[in-house]
């Protein structure tokens, strides 16, 4: 048989010639979008409304992608990042763009989705919720990098789009006590005998109390333990090692008790850390009283609560309502929510644990009576959990979205099924990052 020999085709050369472009919107991703001759081109570093020579870094067939050299007329909302680690660090990516300006061009690119992909808009848009924009982060992951020349060991996060790490000597999103933790660390880790044993260190607080958590593979060495300890306490923080799982976490102080914990109106919360909470203490509170507005828990009403995590919506709703059913994947968080009933002395709530991207029909807590729905899924939204939810027959549902685009989907779903949305708004979750964080009310007829 006659072989044939194909030749690779040759890749395009890169134009490399810089070029002046006026930007006409923000992307979700927070580069600047330009449509020359109709095709997309993604802009690093430029804002809408902003002319800027730039030059290109890919060429694709559907886009291009390009990066600012110059910004030849600035927009009024272009403002000078405050982090010096800005440019390489991939934490975040709107530091350039005022706070300000920041939430308003997230809810017109959620309100873009909704009609987009759900085909609908709301009945009416609320203000967004808005708090600090600095020092909000309550909890961070860091890895370990070592300077290749120096041999210095720093934490830092990942890379722009890249599995690399950056150096960092401070953060200004991350609460105070992190921000100020990062300094004194990076000295020590450079005097412990075995510093690479730890592969991660994660940093969670509670209001009043912190946690320093080591992820560290390999065993520590018994001095380096000792200095971390020191500078752990030294700083106000607890110490945790994790030498695999997170089933392998474990305080170094040994006290059963110890634990994180937030206020809430009239309630406490207690978590550990490796629990999922809000990164965001101000805008939480005030996403739960928005939460309660909209809802409007009464005597009356069985509401169910799902994702409910350690019950961060479920007990200040039981406060209000006849009784609250909360639903949540991992049993260590069912066992947190129970122990934060008790602990704030509410019996009207149960909580049970069921995977929620499993058929729930047949779950014992699945049935009639439920007149008021919450839920809080995770990035990947709820669309298989649509249907089951609306046999229910629930008048009201409120959804808290952490992606605009799994949340116009299941609305879309949701408005074909009978439901009407009435109310929406943006929540300012996570200042100079391109996270959108929004609360969706759904009332039934």
């Amino acid at each position: 048989s006659s072989r044939r020999f194909y030749k690779q085709p040759k890749k395009p050369q890169l134009d490399s010639t810089p070029f002046e472009i006026d930007i006409s919107s923000l992307s979700h991703d927070g580069r600047g979008l330009a449509r020359p001759a109709g095709k997309t081109l993604f802009i690093e570093g430029a804002l809408p409304g902003e002319r800027v020579r730039a030059r290109y870094t890919q060429q694709k067939s559907k886009f291009d992608e390009a990066r600012t050299l110059e910004v030849l007329s600035a927009s009024p909302e272009r403002t000078e990042p405050r982090c010096p680690h800005f440019k390489q660090c991939g934490g975040c990516q709107l530091q350039h763009l005022s706070a300000s300006a920041q939430i308003h061009h997230k809810q017109q690119q959620a309100l873009d989705q909704l009609r987009r992909i759900g085909g609908i808009t709301p009945e009416t848009i609320l203000p967004p919720l808005e708090a600090q924009h600095w020092h909000y982060r309550r909890r961070a992951r860091l890895g370990l990098c070592k300077d290749k020349r120096s041999g210095k060991i720093s934490v830092g996060f990942r890379q722009h789009q890249s599995n690399q790490l950056v150096a960092i000597d401070q953060c200004p999103i991350l609460d105070q006590r992190g921000d100020q933790l990062i300094t004194p660390l990076n000295r020590l880790l450079n005097q412990l005998q075995q510093p690479l044993a730890i592969s991660h260190i994660e940093i969670c607080l509670g209001d009043s109390t912190a946690a320093l958590v080591l992820r560290h593979p390999k065993p520590l060495v018994e001095a380096d333990q000792q200095a971390l300890q020191t500078l752990a306490s030294s700083q106000g923080f607890d110490l945790y090692l994790q030498p695999g799982t997170p089933q392998t976490l474990k305080s170094v102080s040994n006290s059963p008790n110890l634990s994180l914990s937030y206020a809430l109106p009239e309630l406490n919360m207690q978590f550990q850390p490796q629990d999922f909470t809000q990164i965001n203490p101000e805008i939480n509170r005030l996403m739960i009283q928005r939460a309660l507005q909209l809802l409007q828990p009464g005597p009356d009403d069985r509401i169910l609560d799902l994702f409910c995590g350690l019950g961060n919506f479920t007990l200040p709703l039981a406060r209000q309502a006849k009784e609250v059913v909360g639903i949540e994947a991992l049993e260590s968080m069912v066992e947190r929510g129970r122990a934060n009933a008790v602990l704030n002395q509410i019996d009207n709530v149960k909580f049970y644990a069921a995977d929620l991207s499993q058929p729930v029909t047949g779950e014992a807590w699945f049935g009639s009576g439920f007149n008021k729905i919450l839920l809080d899924p995770p990035r990947a939204g709820a669309l298989e959990l649509l249907d089951p939810l609306v046999k229910l027959d629930a008048q009201q549902l409120l959804y808290i979205s952490c992606d605009p685009a799994t949340l116009a989907r299941d609305a879309g779903e949701l408005v074909k099924r009978g439901y009407r949305l009435t109310h929406w708004g943006v929540m300012n979750m996570f200042p100079h990052t391109t996270h959108v964080e929004s609360i969706a009310l759904f009332k039934k007829g």
